[in-house]
């Protein structure tokens, strides 16, 4: 992958350069050395054609006709016509460093000053040869004079080996500026793959342009890690929960097997005390699998929230007051110490009763199956204004670890403070959590080992 990113950006990178340089070559040829007009301006024709504006009078005096005085105006050009002792015989408009008089030698200095543009030609008017210096405008036309070696000249415009080296140190700086561009996009593809291939790995995130991007796929990567840790401790606990179903359910249906092959047998005599007793282990073993079967069903519903909520009017006082009679009437908890407290004898809330019912029947259940006999419950409730009610389900026992406190709402869970083996589907909490949060309320619970449980509710507007 590497390999393939430093091709495409080296290739990438050239043909950018490649097309740049041609547009500049095409413009360049087009526009300023198109046939040679950059470095082959004569103005010989100009000068050598002034000569017509020339011309000599009656009385012998040289003058310049209007039309030539004209073309001196509009292209702001100086004029000085010689005689052929080179002395001033007219002029018009001539620069300062001109002098009335000329030797050979400052005349060839005048032509080659770089201050003033002078061209020069002869006339001839009446046998008479007249030299004219035309001063050019200087911010229009500039000549240089200057030597130089042949040979130098001819080394200097090598232009194979100089288009050579552009094209090595082309190479040079598009490799180096293709390895800082594809060296950290290769590491974020690397990731990406390891990502998808379900590598986990954090590598520190280099300071380079990419860096942000770099921190994100870590944090990502923490997250999928994270994500994947839960659903193996999830699916460990499905598994778990799937043997413990399958356990508790066949275990009734032996009893329920059992029972009913003993009534059905006609060669076994019972008497109707035996027949009786032996009918109610059937059907109490039939409400259990009942029971789990409701259980799975209301778990998944509530998970899916494809269960719809019957809300109604209730006072919540109430509800739990009958929860607890139908509780302390079981004797397997008629012997249990509960308390129950409120702020207010009537507190209506808008719920569906048979849930929430389930919900404390669910949470004040579990607080006498996972501890002794002793325990202690306490309940509370708690109007803090008409859209914020807060209930709390709080006992002595035994507490719950870290570990056990932070799984205890989720599906399948039954935790491994239970004096027995007990029976049940494990989604109670889950669907006592559930059902609040199908209701708009919260649910959180608070322990430590040998410090009791404490679960607390609160209902909001």
């Amino acid at each position: 992958m590497k390999a393939k990113l430093i091709i495409h950006y080296s290739i990438s990178f050239i043909l950018a350069w490649l097309i740049i340089l041609f547009i500049n070559i095409d413009f360049m040829r087009a526009n300023i050395y198109k046939e040679g007009a950059l470095y082959n301006y004569h103005p010989e024709k100009i000068v050598l054609g002034f000569k017509d504006y020339i011309y000599l009078t009656e009385d012998n005096e040289v003058l310049v006709n209007n039309e030539g005085i004209k073309f001196l105006k509009e292209n702001k050009m100086g004029l000085q016509i010689l005689d052929k002792n080179n002395n001033e015989v007219f002029y018009y408009n001539k620069p300062d460093i001109a002098v009335s008089s000329y030797s050979n030698v400052s005349l060839i200095n005048m032509y080659n000053n770089e201050e003033e543009t002078l061209f020069l030609e002869e006339t001839i008017l009446d046998d008479n040869t007249y030299t004219y210096l035309l001063f050019l405008n200087s911010d229009k036309v500039k000549r240089i004079t200057y030597s130089y070696d042949v040979k130098l000249i001819e080394k200097a415009h090598k232009f194979p080996l100089l288009i050579a080296i552009n094209i090595i140190l082309l190479l040079i700086i598009s490799f180096f500026y293709t390895l800082r561009v594809t060296k950290p996009i290769s590491r974020i593809v690397d990731k990406i793959i390891d990502l998808s291939n379900g590598k986990y790995l954090k590598p520190e995130a280099n300071k380079s342009i990419y860096y942000d991007v770099e921190e994100c796929l870590n944090q990502l990567s923490d997250r999928l890690y994270s994500n994947k840790q839960e659903r193996e401790k999830l699916e460990t606990m499905r598994e778990e929960w799937i043997s413990n179903i399958s356990h508790d359910i066949k275990t009734p249906l032996t009893s329920i097997i059992g029972n009913a092959e003993i009534i059905a047998d006609t060669q076994y005599e019972i008497n109707d005390e035996i027949r009786e007793k032996r009918c109610n282990t059937i059907i109490n073993k039939s409400e259990y699998i009942k029971t789990l079967v409701e259980d799975l069903n209301l778990s998944t519903r509530l998970k899916s929230n494809t269960l719809i909520l019957n809300k109604k009017k209730i006072n919540i006082v109430s509800l739990i007051r009958h929860v607890l009679i139908e509780i302390i009437n079981d004797e397997k908890y008629n012997d249990g110490n509960i308390s129950f407290n409120y702020s207010d004898e009537e507190i209506m809330l808008e719920l569906d009763e048979d849930l929430i019912k389930r919900v404390f029947i669910n949470l004040i259940i579990n607080a006498y199956v996972h501890n002794t006999n002793d325990v202690k419950i306490k309940i509370n409730i708690q109007k803090i204004n008409e859209n914020n009610i807060y209930i709390s389900i709080e006992d002595n026992g035994k507490g719950v670890s870290e570990d056990e406190l932070n799984n205890i709402f989720k599906r399948y869970y039954r935790g491994t403070n239970t004096r027995n083996k007990t029976e049940g589907s494990g989604l109670g909490m889950a669907i006592a959590h559930d059902i609040i949060k199908a209701h708009g309320g919260n649910i959180k619970a608070t322990a430590k080992l040998k410090e009791g449980l404490k679960i607390d509710i609160r209902f909001l507007p």
